[in-house]
């Protein structure tokens, strides 16, 4: 009897028997294969060969999903019963392969794998995975996976061999599709299977492409298998959305206040929806809870934490079929007594000077204080958190969604977990003689480990002239940093980049519009304020950017106006040479927003001290120091 009749038939299998299963249905990485096999037993390899379509892998962040699920299943039983119950389908990784084969992209595919950066018929690959068709056997399974969620919206997505793995988490690189799961049945495996495609197309996207050349991965057999689960959530009249969701860390790589410990691990917090926990949010603030100090918060007033609060809530609009951003004031109406609580405050200052004038009325904003209060909640992620840490044998990140049906009833969704990549931090010391030469020296907004990078180029966004840019041209300057960023693809070079305001918002007015492939050069980024035009750094903690700069061991900080800034003095720039319009003639309009300061002929550096939550950037002139040696 072969080894999968054996499991069907429900048979014990040998400790070789379930590892030739692994290799066939779950995983051939080496690390994750030793989670497997030391914590699955028969009936865990069941499970996932009756919810698999096709054959093949079921990929990384399904198989981080599964493992992570079965070590809170092993290791803290008595949390078991505040998860909800697993129930995803797997895509198979030979359903990829054989849509690939059956929609004649084999050819152009591994002409892409050998071509590598040389490869030009992209968009012909990427329209021929958006617009193939499925053999009858694979619809067949698609019609079992929405005849098993009925008309529960559904998510597809991405789950490559090289996804969420140790060596790559890939965030936010492939797409995830929401299918709303409402029409038909036929409707309903139309909307399915183009998600699918979508999915599958976006192998090509720039940002994944980028990020498999910086990693030297253009050249493997990237095989895409799909995780597809039901969406978190309940319906409130025509939208449908979990009462909170998030991300959390094992290990928090930021210390916005100065007494948390990094160890103990953090969390992002938003109401509806978890898009909003990994992606940026213009003009909208996510709740930050350090794990050893839950309750503890930047915001010290209600007006403070009212400003800095989350205005709107991700959902998706059944009547519209999509996904969808509202008004959170759309949402407080629709919420029940208890949901209210979890994730909503009451600005009662704001509502005592509305009585005053004879107006009576609540004010809420959406915080997510009743969750940072439940000591329950707080104490179960962060066991999970650093249980699954120590199992993983390195920081992790989850991603979660929580249900409320009813009062005093809560349960946790998890449906994504994957190891942080880690570096080994430096001793630092700083030149505190130096002082005058610190281009910046900040507090308490330092990323990761602690080192010293050199610096060859540092580009400089003048927020005065970004400002006074008008609306429709501040995207040209995401657009020319794009263009730096690839000039120096080639070109060993160390750079940074200050920009005013956020990096990455989708708006504008707060920043500089810019995604992961436009920045993948810079191994630090800066965000500036400077009030006058209304910037003001907010680091995002959590997004998948944020995550690609961890990954990248990338400085991410920020340049405030406070006490947490000592120093900054841009004026130093300008004792270096400024090429932007040797590089780019053509750029003239731009050349006055943007500049490139060239520094390789000074002593510039970047040093880091983690220990002391410190950053530092120094510009010293080593011709100065000839000088000064010559005159002794």
């Amino acid at each position: 009897m072969n080894v999968w009749k054996q499991l069907r038939a429900g048979k014990r299998l040998t400790e070789e028997e379930k590892k030739q299963i692994c290799h066939e249905m779950v995983t051939t990485e080496s690390r994750m294969e030793k989670l497997i096999l030391k914590h699955f037993e028969e009936k865990d390899y069941q499970n996932v060969a009756e919810r698999r379509i096709g054959g093949g892998l079921i990929g990384g962040k399904a198989c981080g999903l599964l493992a992570a699920r079965k070590l809170i299943e092993n290791n803290l039983p008595e949390y078991v019963e505040l998860l909800e119950p697993h129930d995803s389908f797997f895509i198979g990784s030979d359903v990829f392969c054989g849509y690939l084969k059956d929609n004649d992209c084999l050819e152009l595919r591994e002409k892409q794998r050998k071509e590598k950066e040389r490869f030009r018929e992209g968009e012909e690959l990427k329209e021929r995975l958006r617009n193939g068709s499925f053999s009858e056997e694979i619809r067949e399974g698609f019609l079992n996976i929405i005849r098993h969620y009925d008309k529960t919206p559904i998510i597809v997505r991405s789950s490559s061999f090289l996804e969420d793995g140790y060596g790559n988490a890939f965030s936010g690189k492939y797409e995830s599709i929401f299918c709303m799961s409402q029409g038909e049945e036929e409707e309903r495996l139309h909307e399915l299977e183009e998600a699918v495609r979508k999915v599958y197309a976006s192998t090509m996207n720039p940002s994944a492409l980028e990020y498999r050349r910086k990693r030297k991965l253009l050249g493997a057999d990237e095989q895409m298998a799909l995780l597809v689960q039901r969406v978190e959530g309940q319906r409130y009249e025509n939208y449908y959305m979990p009462v909170a969701a998030g991300m959390g860390c094992s290990y928090n790589p930021y210390k916005w206040m100065e007494h948390l410990n990094p160890d103990a691990g953090m969390l992002r917090l938003v109401a509806g929806l978890g898009t909003r926990a990994v992606e940026r949010t213009p003009g909208d603030y996510p709740r930050l809870v350090g794990l050893d100090r839950a309750q503890a918060n930047m915001r010290t007033t209600i007006a403070e934490r009212h400003k800095f609060s989350q205005r709107q809530v991700d959902v998706l609009d059944l009547e519209q079929g999509m996904h969808s951003t509202v008004s959170l004031d759309k949402i407080i109406e629709l919420l029940p007594s208890w949901q209210k609580k979890m994730v909503l405050s009451h600005d009662t200052e704001a509502e005592q000077l509305l009585a005053q004038r004879g107006r009576y009325r609540k004010i809420y904003f959406s915080d997510c204080q009743g969750l940072v209060d439940n000591n329950a909640f707080i104490h179960m992620m962060r066991r999970v958190l650093k249980m699954l840490e120590k199992e993983y044998e390195r920081p992790v990140d989850v991603e979660f969604a929580l249900s409320s049906p009813q009062k005093e009833v809560w349960r946790v969704n998890l449906f994504q977990c994957r190891p942080l990549q880690v570096s080994v931090s430096e001793q630092i010391q700083i030149p505190e003689e130096m002082e005058k030469e610190f281009l910046f020296d900040v507090r308490r907004t330092s990323m990761r480990r602690s080192k010293k990078e050199r610096l060859d180029r540092i580009v400089w966004v003048d927020p005065q002239k970004y400002y006074e840019c008008s609306h429709a041209k501040k995207p040209d300057v995401g657009r020319l940093i794009g263009k730096i960023n690839q000039y120096y693809e080639e070109e060993d070079k160390k750079l940074m980049l200050l920009v005013p305001g956020r990096i990455g918002t989708s708006s504008p007015e707060l920043g500089v519009p810019v995604v992961y492939a436009d920045i993948s050069q810079f191994i630090a980024i800066c965000e500036v304020a400077y009030s006058k035009a209304g910037y003001h750094p907010e680091l995002s903690y959590g997004s998948h950017m944020f995550q690609d700069l961890v990954e990248a061991d990338v400085y991410y900080g920020a340049i405030n106006e406070n006490s947490k800034t000592k120093v900054y003095r841009p004026e130093l720039l300008e004792t270096c040479r400024e090429i932007l319009k040797d590089i780019f003639p053509e750029e003239t309009e731009l050349s006055e927003i943007v500049k490139i300061y060239d520094t390789s002929d000074k002593d510039t550096r970047l040093i880091l001290d983690a220990k002391e939550g410190r950053a530092v950037c120094l510009i010293h002139n080593k011709n100065s120091e000839c000088c000064s040696r010559k005159k002794d």
